[in-house]
């Protein structure tokens, strides 16, 4: 543990790193995300774009912060935007962790915009929101629904929504379109993964852990 906190940067982008480089054998959540996603339509009713806001937790953004400028109690704001910048600049290596499909299709994303970091006083929580547009919009259809899936490949690093109001829908038009998340059974994920799982670096392990979120709309009745 002592000499993992030793190898990374305040950078979150860091982590991102040795989180993917880590052995599915020993991998377990060191790090612990909670999740917001809002997402936004266009003029047609679309999905054009993810704006996702991370959470982190306790631990890490301390870790984050130590020793950045602070000012009548708040955080420097150029320190927070170029952390911000630095974190999604390095993570698109790794697409943002993001994984996009419609019908069973992959889809293609975008460079991340407007990343933003904040951090909460009163919890002593460093977030990090940004916006992750689609290469192409996407209609989705009861038949063929959009699932959107964030997380990190080795585990090492968990992506959880939060309890209350974990996902939105933004723009328009968007009656009749609405989001829901099938969140795995951890329990049952570890007792039903094959030896392979744990010992095979290009198993993906936390995709096994991912929740979905499904985006689905129907026609308005005329």
């Amino acid at each position: 543990m002592q000499r993992w906190w030793k190898r990374f940067s305040i950078s979150f982008a860091a982590l991102g790193m040795i989180a993917l480089s880590a052995q599915p054998s020993v991998a377990h959540p060191h790090v612990f995300i909670d999740m917001k996603t809002e997402f936004r339509l266009d003029g047609k009713g679309r999905l054009e774009a993810l704006r996702i806001t991370w959470i982190f937790d306790e631990f890490y953004s301390a870790y984050a912060v130590d020793g950045a400028p602070k000012e009548n109690g708040a955080y420097d704001e150029k320190y927070l935007a170029s952390l911000a910048e630095e974190n999604l600049k390095n993570l698109a290596e790794w697409n943002y962790f993001a994984e996009v499909t419609a019908g069973g299709a992959p889809v293609e994303t975008g460079e991340a915009l407007d990343g933003l970091s904040t951090w909460n006083e009163e919890t002593g929580r460093l977030s990090l929101t940004f916006t992750l547009p689609l290469g192409v919009p996407q209609a989705a259809t009861a038949g063929a629904p959009v699932n959107v899936r964030i997380f990190d490949p080795s585990y090492y690093i968990t992506i959880d929504y939060v309890s209350d109001d974990p996902v939105s829908l933004a723009g328009g038009p968007h009656r009749g379109c609405s989001v829901a998340i099938d969140v795995p059974q951890v329990e049952q994920v570890w007792t039903s993964l094959p030896e392979s799982a744990f010992t095979n670096p290009d198993s993906r392990l936390g995709a096994n852990f991912a929740s979905t979120a499904t985006l689905g709309c129907t026609p308005e009745k005329s």
